[in-house]
């Protein structure tokens, strides 16, 4: 009767094993197996007659029996619990993601086994690097709406929004100290008429790589609208914004854009203003003062600088 009731107890505690989604495996301490439930025969496609007794390598592919047993006889000695994430492949050869938590039982007898579940976190996985891409891909979408919001989509550079957001702040940083040039493509109209608009936008993104060679790298070129440009010096006083101004005026003459067989020589005029120690900067006052010295370069004959301050600084 006590067999009976023994056996009975061996036959219902197989069957909850059986019952679990996880596989579930135990080995003894020649790694041999002793017990596999249904999860693990469906997993791998091996019936458990045919398992127990065996070793992995009896059973598996080499690369699959190394990634079966690679901790188990560091848990069998040291009865540390190991959790680790490894790829399988199933009975169909399509690779899972697996949690596998290995541990060591030991008998009142004192006989060890290795007792092994399986979690599959395949779709989990699979969920999270589809979010993760997601995120990526909103990421770049954000940059790239970003940039739009921001540059100037024919020429690359910033455009009148960054004046206004960054200019005061870049003053700010230099001690409310900094120059703005004002300039203008001359004669961009007649361009536009002799070559055509197609031409005249080459020309206005020709104009932008030849600035931004002469600039500094923190220094801000900005399309204002049409062929008129900003650029921002925060901390350049007058000397140096004329000296700025001056050596863009030179290389914008002396670096024509080459059309069909022929150069395009191109000139700009430029009103230079300065902000000198008044405290936060007033940037319509200086665009104010900005326009009103670039036309005057205008008047007086185009490809030219006229500078003016509104702090007293003045150019040597």
């Amino acid at each position: 009767m006590k067999n009976r009731i023994f056996l009975d107890i061996d036959f219902l505690q197989m069957e909850i094993l059986n019952t679990l989604p996880n596989p579930v495996f135990m080995k003894d301490t020649e790694l041999r197996y002793v017990l596999a439930n249904q999860a693990f025969e469906d997993l791998f496609g091996v019936r458990r007659e045919d398992l127990i007794g065996k070793l992995d390598q009896h059973i598996f592919s080499e690369r699959q029996s190394v990634q079966c047993n690679a901790s188990d006889l560091r848990v069998l000695e040291s009865a540390e619990i190991d959790e680790a994430l490894e790829t399988v492949l199933r009975a169909d050869s399509e690779p899972r993601e697996m949690i596998i938590r290995k541990s060591r039982l030991t008998l009142p007898s004192g006989q060890m086994f290795l007792v092994g579940i399986m979690h599959d976190i395949t779709e989990v996985s699979v969920t999270n690097r589809r979010l993760e891409e997601s995120q990526k891909l909103l990421e770049q979408q954000s940059a790239a709406l970003k940039r739009m919001a921001y540059t100037d989509p024919l020429t690359g550079c910033s455009n009148r929004r960054v004046l206004s957001l960054k200019a005061p702040e870049a003053f700010a940083q230099k001690g409310h100290v900094g120059s703005l040039l004002i300039l203008d493509l001359d004669h961009f109209k007649r361009i536009n008429d002799t070559y055509g608009h197609d031409v005249g936008d080459a020309i206005l993104v020709h104009l932008v790589k030849v600035i931004s060679q002469i600039i500094r790298h923190h220094d801000e070129l900005v399309r204002l609208g049409g062929e008129e440009f900003a650029v921002v010096l925060a901390g350049a006083q007058a000397k140096n914004a004329c000296q700025i101004a001056e050596r863009i005026r030179q290389s914008v003459e002396s670096t024509p854009m080459f059309y069909g067989g022929s150069s395009i020589v191109m000139t700009v005029s430029i009103g230079v203003v300065c902000w000198a120690n008044q405290g936060p900067v007033d940037l319509d006052t200086m665009l104010i003062e900005g326009d009103r010295h670039l036309y005057k370069a205008k008047r007086n004959g185009r490809n030219c600088v006229v500078w003016a301050t509104t702090g007293g600084d003045r150019p040597a």
